[in-house]
């Protein structure tokens, strides 16, 4: 057998060291190490109260500030007990990097005196109204003036966009539902929303920015109802589709690889 003499041993050892060292640092700056983390909902499945509704892997279930939103036929509604109140729903996102893209798709109808509202709280079981961040104030049939706000927050602050749905640049019916897309970029701290309402589609923001809002305020996805028609109205308020997606950038797939592929090299160099 020939010799393997200690000074040849000396840097097999130190690249595996390296190789070990640069794969936990690819798979730790990496963040979200299993890539997309996506929870989508239509809830034509598992009617009944949304508390304790199961969400996906990575994403918290739902939680109610009252027993008041239900699922069925395919929405989440307000039942038939609790009409006109404040109503809370929320539930946790995956823990943002800096290096990761979150993503919503909501369809929403407002009914109902007075609004609904969505967007993101830093913590569970608050009111977009009080605590929320990057949030829509929705006003739809049965308003007087049914309109789309977008508030930065925290709370009622930071009023950036705001017009009737009769607006030429929306040009939106109310008695229809309205899907909301959310980009909001944690690399580049910039947000772009845009809302589809029957044939008509409008951007209502476009890489804003929004270094203002701190990460931890993108912790929970809340929804509020307040003051909405109930689901055994002619006109109800409803929700019919959720989709959150927390993606990592595509310089973070590449490190996420990066170290996948070191880890790889050093099994087999073994």
């Amino acid at each position: 057998m020939k010799p393997t003499h200690a000074f040849l041993k000396a840097p097999t050892v130190a690249l595996h060291v390296g190789l070990v060292v640069l794969a936990a640092l690819c798979l730790r700056d990496s963040g979200n190490v299993y890539g997309a983390l996506v929870y989508e909902d239509t809830f034509s499945a598992d009617p009944g109260p949304l508390n304790g509704r199961t969400t996906a892997p990575g994403f918290g279930n739902w939680t109610n500030t009252d027993g008041a939103f239900q699922v069925g036929s395919g929405q989440i509604t307000i039942n038939s007990n609790t009409p006109f109140d404040y109503h809370a729903a929320t539930f946790a996102l995956p823990t943002l990097t800096v290096s990761d893209t979150l993503s919503l798709t909501i369809t929403v109808r407002p009914s109902g005196p007075i609004f609904t509202g969505f967007g993101f709280t830093p913590n569970a079981d608050q009111y977009v109204q009080n605590s929320g961040y990057d949030w829509i104030y929705y006003t739809g049939l049965n308003s007087p003036t049914p309109a789309i706000q977008i508030l930065t927050g925290q709370g009622a602050q930071g009023l950036i966009y705001n017009a009737e749905l009769t607006n030429p640049a929306l040009n939106f019916d109310a008695s229809l539902p309205t899907t909301f897309q959310y980009t909001y970029s944690a690399s580049a701290k910039t947000l772009s929303i845009i809302a589809t309402n029957g044939t008509s589609s409008s951007t209502l923001l476009n890489n804003f920015d929004a270094s203002a809002t701190p990460l931890s305020g993108f912790s929970n996805f809340a929804l509020q109802f307040q003051g909405q028609a109930l689901s055994t109205d002619t006109f109800p308020a409803y929700v019919d589709y959720v989709k959150v997606e927390v993606v990592p950038e595509p310089t973070t797939y590449a490190i996420l690889l990066c170290g996948l592929g070191m880890m790889t090299a050093l099994r087999r160099r073994r």
